[in-house]
């Protein structure tokens, strides 16, 4: 019996790709304590910053969502986009607690947080934020930014449940 050496690498190649399988992206539960909706009210002493940001979020399983808004005295972006004294940013991504840190990796998105082109006013691409936890109670996040320094104080608005 002779083999034929081209049906041989078309069964071969037949049984390497079946094999083959993507992996299902597993969704993980994330930290209890943050599901939920946090707002924050005010930053220390912001009457006396030139520039600051505060952020609502929306935290639901591993996953994030922020209104970030912005506040500047004077235009250093430049363009009209900035001409404003306030603004809001919008980012969607995944989060991670591990330890004392809380962070952020997602990509900034429109208002109804949707996919946002390059060149709309703002910011857009990677969404990248690490903060220190200082405090965790019921309703209440404390954390520092390790970009700005800035600490930020959050209450919790409504709790949530992850469901999978």
């Amino acid at each position: 019996m002779k083999f034929n050496i081209n049906f041989l690498l078309v069964l071969l190649m037949m049984l390497y790709l079946s094999s083959c399988t993507f992996n299902k992206q597993v969704k993980s539960s994330g930290e209890d304590f943050i599901q939920g909706i946090w707002t924050e009210d005010s930053l220390p002493n912001q009457d006396q910053l030139a520039s600051y940001q505060q952020f609502d979020f929306k935290f639901n399983c591993d996953s994030f969502y922020v209104k970030i808004k912005n506040f500047s005295k004077v235009n250093l972006q430049g363009g009209s986009c900035y001409d404003s004294n306030t603004w809001y940013e919008y980012a969607k991504g995944y989060y991670v607690v591990n330890n004392d840190s809380l962070k952020f990796e997602g990509n900034f998105v429109d208002s109804e947080y949707k996919y946002k082109t390059q060149g709309s006013c703002y910011r857009s691409g990677k969404f990248i934020e690490v903060f220190f936890i200082e405090q965790k109670a019921d309703n209440l996040l404390k954390v520092k930014s390790l970009q700005s320094g800035m600490l930020h104080q959050f209450w919790l608005k409504e709790k949530l449940s992850c469901k999978q």
